[in-house]
């Protein structure tokens, strides 16, 4: 028997499924580029368990479509970005990965904040861009993607050092983990093992939660076995907050210390700042740089209040290096394939060499016409360089901060490679 690979008849369909790959990328150049406007997604978590995020990060994004806009426009083009809920959901968010890419038509995607694995299946084939503020496990890094799925915070191998040198820093000598079952939860939850125990501390017991239970009680009691001296809570603001309550109300754990997915004022504000005064916890860090200071400036500006939760300048970041790599690929290439574009423009756009750019309106004007020269740039972003390497990660910084007052307080950045 001969292979069927030789058939006319499947050569026909090899050279119609191409073809309508092709026709596929046109549909997309004309609906991004339609009437001197282009379009990028968000696929954000505006409901569910992190939703507090969700919005907070929206908020990034629309605070960097502005700037973008104010200063003129990639290729002279307005930005808009439109929005699609995740919902804390791996389903919902495939839908809203789907929306994007073929209701919306959109070449580059600031999103989602976890999962990226269940958005690249739909965006890597389709040549979309994706750029998510805050997904952090290890396991991104080997993604199949065709170089389509870049991020703009550090890997979860860095924050769980970080985390686990900060618990043997704080004088905890035996800990307990419960984490969120799923990739960012267990990931997290090993990372910061070996390193709480490399450090000297012995992790007692750890155990994963689901989210949206009425009690965990069940796992807090069993996990305070052994009497440990802290409870390293891996989780999101809904559930957490449950779990924190359940832990003091049965007087199983006093002791809390948190990661990214906990640095949320609305925990603070649900459980009481009483009882979670002087908790320390990590978080995306952002470098001491002008960027920062910009856009700290610019977002109390136009929202009257610093950002409530972590990961806005990481989407702000994610925005601009977009309408940025679309300065540099120019339109016939925005026209061709958008999404090839950007992902081939975005190291050059962000990485050094190149002169440096920082995150301000006047900053994005002198970019747009750099590279409309023919000049190399590199962007110092909000969130710390956004430098991107072969597998599209970078390395910002690790926030510590702690409870002070009923409000999340920095301690110190620190950049852990």
């Amino acid at each position: 028997m001969f292979s069927s690979t030789f058939c006319p008849r499947n050569k026909m369909k090899a050279v119609l499924g191409v073809a309508i790959l092709t026709l596929a990328f046109v549909f997309v150049s004309a609906a991004a580029l339609a009437q001197d406007e282009i379009t990028i997604g968000s696929l954000l978590p505006m409901s569910g368990d992190l939703a507090p995020y969700g919005k907070c990060v929206q908020q990034g994004v629309n605070l960097a479509v502005k700037h973008i806009n104010e200063a003129g426009g990639p290729l002279g083009m307005k930005l808009k970005a439109v929005f699609r809920d995740s919902q804390t959901d791996p389903t919902a968010l495939r839908d809203g990965a789907e929306k994007l890419v073929n209701v919306d038509k959109v070449p580059a995607i600031v999103g989602p904040m976890i999962r990226s694995d269940v958005a690249t299946p739909v965006t890597a084939p389709n040549h979309v861009v994706i750029i998510s503020p805050s997904n952090t496990p290890t396991w991104v890094t080997t993604l199949k993607d065709d170089d389509f799925t870049f991020r703009t915070t550090a890997s979860d191998a860095i924050q769980g050092k970080v985390l686990g040198e900060l618990a043997w820093e704080l004088g905890y000598k035996k800990a307990a983990i419960l984490y969120i079952n799923d990739p960012y939860g267990g990931g997290l939850a090993e990372s910061c093992k070996e390193w709480f125990e490399k450090s000297g501390g012995k992790v007692l017991g750890q155990a994963s939660y689901d989210p949206g239970k009425a009690s965990y009680k069940m796992q807090l009691k069993e996990l305070a076995k052994g009497a440990p001296d802290a409870l390293i809570l891996i989780g999101y603001p809904e559930s957490g907050t449950v779990i924190i309550r359940q832990a003091l109300s049965e007087g199983l754990f006093d002791q809390f210390l948190f990661p990214d997915g906990m640095q949320s004022q609305q925990i603070i504000d649900s459980v009481g700042g009483d009882h979670l005064e002087g908790m320390h916890g990590t978080g995306p860090g952002a470098a001491d740089n002008p960027s920062y200071k910009n856009y700290l400036a610019e977002f109390q500006k136009a929202y009257g209040t610093k950002p409530s939760t972590a990961y806005s300048e990481n989407a702000y970041d994610g925005v601009v290096v977009i309408a940025l790599a679309m300065q540099a690929a120019g339109k016939n290439a925005l026209k061709a394939d958008p999404g090839r574009a950007i992902r081939d423009k975005l190291r050059e756009v962000a990485n050094p060499p190149g002169e440096k750019i920082n995150a301000s309106v006047e900053d994005f004007q002198k970019a747009f016409k750099l590279l409309a020269d023919g000049k190399a740039i590199d962007y110092e972003g909000a969130a710390g360089s956004i430098d991107f390497d072969e597998y599209g990660d970078t390395i910002t910084p690790i926030l510590i901060w702690k409870i002070e007052n009923r409000q999340i307080v920095p301690v110190r950045s620190v950049i852990a490679e």
